[in-house]
């Protein structure tokens, strides 16, 4: 599992966003809700102590049961993908230019990465006309 802090700059309310990954988000994403929170509230137990257990509230959504995506919201890459073959990600192949969250090299995986792959591209493709 992996847990990001997603408290609002206000500081208020705390927040953590978690993911299920891989093989976990197949198994827990075919169990019940209060056995994924149950699940959630363990594992942050183990990482930040008794307080989890006395979290407010519990949101669940299952990416892999959205019919267009079928998982998690980024490609992720076994390790020494990204340094051996990353540059190959982004290289255009005649006139076809890759964009996409997978291809930026600054935030990876979000929309600020998702942005800046279309930007790059964009200025590919400006160069050559």
């Amino acid at each position: 599992k992996i847990v990001f802090d997603n408290t609002p700059l206000s500081g208020s309310p705390g927040m953590l966003l978690g993911f299920f990954e891989a093989n976990e988000a197949r198994i827990y994403g075919a169990r019940p809700i209060e056995e994924r929170r149950e699940a959630a509230i363990a594992c942050l137990t183990r990482y930040f102590g008794s307080a989890a257990t006395r979290a407010i509230d519990y949101f669940d959504h299952d990416w892999g049961a959205e019919p267009y995506i079928r998982g998690a919201y980024a490609g992720t890459l076994p390790t020494g993908a990204w340094t051996n073959f990353g540059r190959a990600l982004r290289e255009p192949i005649g006139r076809l230019h890759w964009a996409g969250t997978e291809t930026s090299t600054v935030s990876c995986g979000y929309i600020d990465g998702a942005v800046r792959s279309g930007e790059r591209a964009a200025a590919e493709v400006l160069a050559l006309i």
